[in-house]
């Protein structure tokens, strides 16, 4: 590719502390591996609360785009990202953290084919996705605004509508216009990259729950959604690195507790307790395991070792 090359990576981040252990992958692997490709590659954060979390201090090399009224939310910040300039965009979700950034950067010479329009590097349902999504900037500029809000269309009216992500409808009209996406198998994507998914959510979910209708309210929530509980667990697991690697706690809540931002190990022990259903347990207990497994990448980048056994037992999902 042409040196000149530049790139925006467009994050939209709501936690500081979950962004900034995002960012020092980002600045370990995808930075020098594309500035070895000749590209120069930038950081854009939209921060989408937590304002005074983000600074420079933290974010070295960072600029920072915040709420405004063309720019309310995480969509309304990836359609602002086609306004940037730079040849490139590489989109990237907060729980997505890269663990080989000369493995991205090798597909950055998958743009010498004029009609690659983007990669995905993390599939949805085996179809391309804005999880991790390197975009020809100039072909989304192409599409009709908004290119990648999700939206709701009824090609055969109520009640047959088709919910498109984010993403999917750009997906849709470039191929239309003889343009393709690059997608990378789910099998590639997890030996490359790690991903945690619902972490944001989760703690925004508590939030709003706990604002409109009592804390009690979320807890009740949280026992009847097993996607949840595995993003809490997540957040745990992240939590936990973090702490180590900063030396800081993660998650601090209202009354200064760790991970009361989130859920606290009592928290989820006591949403796990009404987890009754055996083969559901033996789900989730997988589910940990898996990203016990994620974890340990990561921390293996640090030369750290994080124990499991301690957490697994206080949680009575015993392997």
């Amino acid at each position: 590719m042409n040196s000149a090359s530049r790139i925006v990576l467009a994050s939209p981040q709501r936690y500081a502390d979950l962004g900034r252990l995002w960012h020092r992958f980002v600045r370990r692997e995808l930075q020098p591996a594309f500035a070895h490709c000749g590209a120069q590659l930038g950081v854009n954060i939209f921060c989408d609360g937590d304002a005074a979390g983000f600074g420079s201090d933290r974010f070295p090399g960072v600029s920072f785009s915040r709420p405004a009224p063309a720019m309310r939310d995480f969509m309304e910040f990836y359609d602002a990202s086609l306004t940037q300039s730079c040849e490139f965009l590489l989109f990237a979700d907060a729980d997505v953290f890269f663990l080989d950034g000369r493995w991205v950067a090798s597909y950055f010479n998958a743009f010498e084919d004029p009609s690659v329009a983007a990669v995905s590097f993390v599939p949805r349902k085996g179809r391309p996705a804005i999880f991790a999504l390197l975009c020809r900037t100039e072909a989304y500029r192409l599409l009709p605004a908004p290119a990648l809000a999700c939206r709701y269309e009824f090609p055969n009216m109520w009640p047959n509508g088709v919910n498109l992500q984010p993403g999917d409808f750009a997906t849709r009209e470039l191929a239309k216009m003889g343009k393709r996406i690059v997608n990378i198998c789910a099998d590639e994507s997890s030996r490359h990259v790690a991903m945690f998914r619902s972490t944001t959510g989760v703690r925004a979910t508590r939030e709003q729950i706990t604002q409109a209708s009592g804390l009690q309210a979320f807890y009740e929530f949280l026992a009847q959604n097993p996607l949840c509980i595995a993003a809490t667990y997540d957040n745990l697991l992240l939590g936990t690195l973090y702490e180590r690697i900063f030396g800081e706690a993660f998650a601090v809540g209202p009354s200064g507790t760790p991970f009361g931002d989130s859920v606290t190990v009592a928290e989820l022990k006591m949403a796990l307790s009404n987890m009754h259903d055996r083969e559901e347990r033996a789900k989730m207990q997988q589910k940990f395991h898996s990203s016990q497994q994620s974890i340990a990448r990561l921390a293996a980048y640090e030369s750290l070792e994080l124990e499991f056994d301690v957490l697994t037992t206080d949680l009575g999902l015993q392997r």
